[in-house]
């Protein structure tokens, strides 16, 4: 079983636009799809020490279980860390964004 499983009710499918926010360093990504050149560039920020605060709900469950999959081999390799931010995000970042605590106190910021 991956990470996201069927949910008994089941939402219409919405195409929604690709938005990629920074805000300073961390990206902002609500995923549109789950194409590896889209996941790769992304990825890349990630290799280049910019965290990543990812949305997932707009996927389906295969291609959610998938992109998250990745990212997690991304964070296994760079020995980063992953936060479930929300249900459906999570941030995925190297362990020395951690090491102030400032991202703490941001994402307790953003959740609520």
């Amino acid at each position: 079983m991956g990470l996201f499983s069927v949910n008994k009710k089941k939402k219409d499918k919405v195409i929604e636009e690709k938005v990629v926010q920074k805000s300073d360093q961390i990206v902002f990504d609500k995923l549109s799809s789950d194409d590896d050149a889209y996941l790769t560039n992304l990825a890349d920020l990630l290799l280049k020490g910019q965290p990543l605060i990812l949305n997932f709900e707009p996927l389906d469950i295969d291609q959610a279980n998938k992109a998250v999959a990745f990212f997690s081999g991304i964070v296994y390799a760079i020995e980063g860390e992953i936060v479930n931010v929300q249900e459906k995000v999570f941030m995925f970042a190297t362990k020395d964004v951690y090491d102030d605590g400032s991202i703490e106190d941001f994402l307790k910021d953003f959740v609520e």
